[in-house]
């Protein structure tokens, strides 16, 4: 128990030194870059690409990553089921564990950004274009009007991270997934460059910081294999 909490609280102060580096990054861009960004992508941005970008964006849907979890999740108990206590077994009962951890790992992020979203209660960019209003308004902005951090974003870097873990020879596919469709996000004019750097950068350490907590708990050898990778 007592080495537990030892791990546990070594990562809670990388998490802490990772955010505090993380503001660090986007306070230049909320205070000087983001605007333009966005006026730019707004105004000025080939139609062309955004219309194309305004499709890739869709891919951050979370419905799409916590069905295909929800999925793979059933799929693998009930393959496991039915090979018993075999090598076969013992793999599938390692993707039961993974998919299960795809869906915690997406669950606790979408939480904690949510709450986030409340609390800074930044406008996102349509009141920019549209009435001139930018800033803040802690607890004054309505949930699906926040802009930091992006919700989409945390999504799709949730559900490539996961992914990753469970089939780690696609993890260059799936960056280039994870970058392309969080761009979108800023290109599409939804919201603000910092929105995006902030939400990416967030979640791979909140994923590490879940995967301390799995091998903290001295979890079977297995289930680590199963998450190859994880945290590196």
């Amino acid at each position: 128990m007592n080495s537990f909490f030892a791990v546990v609280s070594d990562d809670l102060k990388r998490l802490f030194l990772w955010l505090m580096a993380v503001i660090a990054l986007v306070t230049p861009f909320i205070l000087f870059w983001d605007q333009p960004l966005a006026w730019y992508f707004e105004t000025e941005l080939d139609p062309t690409i955004h219309r194309m970008m305004g499709t890739v964006t869709e891919a951050a849907n979370s419905a799409i990553w916590f069905g295909l979890a929800v999925f793979g999740l059933v799929a693998s108990l009930i393959l496991a089921r039915r090979a018993g206590h075999t090598d076969r077994g013992a793999i599938l009962n390692n993707h039961v564990r993974a998919w299960t951890f795809m869906i915690v790992s997406m669950i606790t992020a979408a939480a904690l950004l949510n709450i986030l979203k409340l609390v800074i209660g930044r406008y996102r960019p349509r009141y920019l274009f549209n009435d001139g209003l930018v800033g803040f308004e802690p607890f004054g902005v309505a949930l699906k009007m926040a802009s930091f951090p992006s919700g989409h974003a945390q999504s799709i870097w949730s559900a490539m991270i996961a992914l990753s873990f469970l089939t780690p020879r696609f993890t260059p596919i799936y960056l280039v997934v994870a970058v392309t469709v969080s761009m979108s996000r800023f290109v599409t004019a939804v919201h603000f460059v910092s929105d995006v750097i902030f939400s990416g950068v967030f979640k791979y350490r909140n994923c590490d910081f879940d995967t301390a907590v799995v091998r903290a708990e001295r979890a079977e050898p297995a289930l680590e294999e199963s998450l190859v990778g994880l945290g590196d």
